[in-house]
């Protein structure tokens, strides 16, 4: 019998400028220690492709062959944009900086360490928020993995 299907569900996704930074929630949040979550986040979405390079060898039979290179990861982060969450203005600021910032994808936080979810070393690419003015302000940001992902 085949297995059940996988529910696509993130309890928290906080974004840090350094990997070892403690994860801090909406709830727990402070002026002294602002919070690290995302907060009004509906949809973070993970691609990995692969690179390749063609090869041949000597004697084949004239078709080409290809060999996997490296792999790269674009992840995507929409939802609404919260004014004053600092974890959504560190983004702007890495984005305008060009700095390496931390994406925590939490899928389950009571879990055992290493099981929680993903970390992602990651460059923010785009930041886009704006929309209709009559509408609430939607917020758009393209990341780029710059490794691979940790399990925490």
């Amino acid at each position: 019998m085949a297995g059940e299907p996988e529910v696509l569900y993130a309890q928290r996704i906080h974004f840090t400028a350094t990997a070892a930074a403690t994860l801090v929630t909406l709830e727990e949040g402070t002026v002294e220690a602002p919070a690290t979550e995302l907060d009004g986040i509906s949809e973070c979405t993970t691609a990995t492709a692969v690179d390749s390079v063609d090869t041949n060898y000597f004697g084949s039979d004239g078709f080409k062959r290809n060999a996997a290179t490296l792999r790269g990861l674009t992840l995507n982060v929409s939802g609404h944009r919260i004014k004053d969450n600092a974890a959504q203005d560190l983004m702007e600021t890495h984005m305008l900086s060009g700095q390496v910032g931390y994406l925590h994808v939490i899928t389950d936080e009571d879990a055992t360490a290493g099981q929680r979810g993903k970390r992602y070393a990651v460059k923010v690419m785009s930041f886009d928020d704006g929309g209709p003015s009559s509408d609430v302000n939607k917020l758009t940001v393209s990341l780029t993995g710059q490794g691979a992902p940790v399990k925490v």
